[in-house]
């Protein structure tokens, strides 16, 4: 399965390709924000809680602010001010809630270990079975909710994937993103909520399965690679050559170039699944 443990990303295979190809140097040779689309209003219940919505509060009782300009057209301004928006459609479908139900159902009956490599792609996996058995339209996403990845060099991007969730297409255009791990729809008060459209997608289990094999295949070539590398250069840097050595040393050429390629093929495929939904 995809190499991501929750909330914890695993530098060892990038550390290892990079400590691979240091050692084998050494020894062989603006965007303006518009104003948000629809109106958003926040107002407080009487038990202190804070909703948001985009429709007006009229119970003078509630603290009711507006956020936005309902005047404008959906699908214009920031990054960020359109998946506010996207977020205040989706509140509205009614299958939100049933949602909301069947994440939170989700995560009370499922263990959560951090020790577990793959434990965020299974969970996602897992409640995107349950969520296409409920006729949604649900898709598997990877990556990272930490930090802003849309900007990155491919390459660069793939060595910050760390984390699984899921998303659901409410209606065309409105997506809810669903946390398996943690159990919530990812809302407003959601740490960096906008990264959570972005990543890797999946549109089914095939796909996420395909992209755990060449993962593997990654990380175990390039693990190899190093192991051998440190090996030649502790047995056999700096002797004089002979038959013996040149067999090890094509041997040793052999296991760089099959990490090379699988780390090639493992960007080509991140530069290919990558995807902002906003």
């Amino acid at each position: 399965m995809l190499a991501y443990v929750c909330g914890l990303r695993s530098n060892l295979p990038y550390f290892l390709i990079a400590f691979l190809f240091a050692i084998l140097a050494i020894t062989f040779g603006p965007d303006v924000a518009s104003p948000l689309h629809a109106a958003v209003y926040t107002w407080t219940d009487e038990k202190g809680v804070v909703h948001m919505t985009d429709r007006k509060v009229e119970d003078p009782s509630k603290n009711v602010t507006e956020i936005g300009n309902p005047s404008l057209p959906v699908g214009s301004g920031s990054r960020k001010e359109i998946i506010l928006n996207v977020m205040a459609q989706a509140r509205n479908d009614p299958k939100f809630a049933e949602l909301h139900k069947i994440v939170d159902e989700y995560r009370r009956s499922h263990t959560y270990s951090m020790v577990d490599y793959f434990v965020c792609i299974d969970m996602a996996l897992e409640l995107f079975n349950i969520l296409k058995t409920k006729q949604y339209s649900p898709k598997v996403m990877a990556g990272n909710v930490k930090t802003d990845v849309a900007g990155m060099d491919p390459a660069k991007r793939a060595r910050t994937f760390d984390h699984a969730w899921v998303v659901v297409e409410l209606s065309p255009g409105v997506h809810a993103a669903l946390e398996g791990t943690g159990g919530v729809v990812v809302n407003e008060k959601t740490k960096n909520f906008e990264y959570y459209y972005q990543g890797l997608i999946f549109s089914n289990p095939r796909q996420a399965k395909e992209t755990d094999v060449l993962m593997r295949k990654r990380n175990e070539s390039c693990g190899k690679a190093v192991n051998i590398v440190e090996d030649w250069n502790a047995n056999y840097a700096g002797r004089a050559a002979d038959q013996r050595m040149v067999q090890t040393k094509g041997w040793v050429d052999a296991k760089v170039a099959e990490c090379t390629e699988a780390q090639k093929q493992y960007e080509e495929l991140v530069k290919k699944q990558y995807r902002t939904l906003y």
